[in-house]
């Protein structure tokens, strides 16, 4: 077919000038939207659930990092919800670090994937278990005065699961202070995990689970007992009678040892005893008293006898 001669006349000028048109036209579109990359971070799903029941993580899967490609509009409005990641936690069949098949899927039309990882490396050990003994950490002893006298937990072992190569050299300990008891302590407190150089081990993904999670704790508290000299006093009520004076009292023994709290003792110099009615008394008369120690303070002996000497005036 022969072209008519207005479009044959001055063809490559005009061939040349459509193509200059049309360079014109991409670089403006390009300029106002051109292709970008850009990189972004997918976390990498790995919840308990998804590993076969034998097996555990040792560490954490890092998350991917995955390379896009497109206008800058759409790279501008991409929102991570358009990737889904999957990984085949169903093929792992041995322990050791390996490679798991992983696929990485973009619903997002307007941006191209770029080169996705088809695998991620795995640390994965055997689920095993062993039974620890807890121990009881006193963070901080009771105040002055008291001693912890006993102490347990029940139950007194806890079974933990976990990765097989982590699991030697843990130890269950539960913390308590005591900094401000001076009774007995019952308490439900959560039992922790420590390794074999007494560094606390905190949530890690090879820990099945510690069971039970919480034992009940035990503590009896007593007062420290000690003892010491202390005078007595006699306590005198009344008056003698008319014409009538004391002009001298005298004990025995004059002395007594305490028995008690170093904190209450630390407080008595003397120790009184019971009252001494002095009304209607003359002449010299003999008493047997009772030594009245505070609560929680003991005598020894426990009497003594109180010599009076009433003379007339």
């Amino acid at each position: 077919m022969k072209l008519p001669g207005f479009i044959r006349r001055n063809l490559r000028l005009k061939l040349a000038a459509t193509g200059v048109a049309l360079v014109s036209w991409v670089g403006v579109v390009y300029a106002g939207n051109p292709p970008e990359t850009k990189t972004v971070s997918v976390a990498v799903p790995q919840a308990p659930s998804d590993i076969p029941a034998k097996f555990v993580l040792v560490t954490p899967v890092p998350n991917l990092s995955l390379h896009l490609g497109g206008p800058k509009s759409s790279l501008d409005s991409f929102t991570m919800s358009s990737l889904t990641v999957s990984v085949s936690w169903k093929s792992v069949t041995r322990a050791g670090v390996i490679n798991v098949p992983v696929s990485v899927t973009n619903s997002d039309a307007g941006v191209q994937l770029i080169d996705p990882p088809t695998t991620v490396s795995a640390d994965v050990d055997v689920l095993a278990s062993t039974t620890l003994p807890v121990n009881i950490n006193v963070k901080a002893p009771p105040p002055g005065g008291y001693v912890t006298s006993s102490e347990s937990a029940d139950p007194a072992a806890v079974v933990v699961t976990g990765a097989q190569q982590k699991l030697s050299g843990l130890q269950a300990r539960v913390n308590i202070d005591l900094s401000n008891r001076k009774t007995n302590v019952e308490a439900q407190l959560d039992v922790l995990l420590y390794d074999a150089h007494g560094m606390q081990v905190s949530n890690p993904p090879w820990i099945g689970g510690v069971t039970p999670s919480q034992v009940q704790v035990t503590i009896i508290i007593s007062s420290t007992q000690t003892s010491r000299a202390s005078a007595v006093v006699p306590k005198q009520t009344g008056n003698p009678p008319a014409g009538w004076q004391l002009v001298a009292i005298t004990v025995s023994p004059a002395s007594v040892v305490l028995s008690g709290p170093q904190e209450l003792l630390n407080a008595l110099d003397s120790v009184p005893t019971s009252p001494i009615s002095l009304n209607g008394l003359t002449g010299t008369v003999s008493r047997t008293v009772t030594i009245t120690p505070p609560d929680g303070v003991t005598a020894d002996p426990s009497t003594a006898t109180v010599t009076l000497r009433i003379v007339q005036l």
